[in-house]
């Protein structure tokens, strides 16, 4: 999984193996290695792969990073890192993969999500779903979507 993030971010991101190595000033073949799942990057290099894809540790080392291959403009995210912690309806593109992970809809049929986190390119969402297995048992999750995926916000009213 960690080789599969490296790799996907990597291309995202449009850098080459060799243009990785030399920012954290190791061979190319270290990282075609670690995207290969031949190895694994030492803490302090893990640590400077988050820093260079602008996402968390354990954003890197999740099961939440999936290619999206359109190159994007760096984006004002100003006004989203200003709902940072808030409950929002968000109009995304993405809403398939929430809804085919159990995310929970209200009466008008939103998914309510609250925004943990943002940056150019990704934001980190969570929202409540039904527990896999259960029927009434509910779970939080955790989930980052790409920001070019996101149209628009809404909040409640008095939110």
């Amino acid at each position: 999984m960690l080789g599969h993030n490296l790799m996907e971010l990597r291309k995202k991101h449009g850098y080459s193996q060799q243009e990785i190595a030399d920012m954290l000033s190791v061979s190319r073949q270290t990282i075609s290695n670690w995207e290969s799942g031949q190895g694994a990057p030492a803490l302090d290099k893990a640590y400077e792969l988050a820093r260079i894809y602008k996402i968390s540790l354990d954003d890197l080392v999740g099961n939440e990073v999936r290619s999206m291959a359109e190159n994007q403009k760096e984006k004002d995210t100003h006004v989203l890192k200003k709902a940072i912690g808030r409950i929002c309806i968000l109009d995304c593109s993405d809403w398939d993969v929430l809804l085919w992970d159990g995310a929970e809809e209200d009466a008008s049929g939103n998914i309510r999500v609250k925004i943990l986190d943002v940056n150019e390119t990704w934001i980190k969402i969570e929202y409540t779903r039904r527990k896999e297995g259960t029927i009434f048992q509910k779970e939080t999750v955790q989930r980052l979507v790409d920001l070019s995926k996101i149209h628009g916000i809404r909040f409640e009213e008095g939110e």
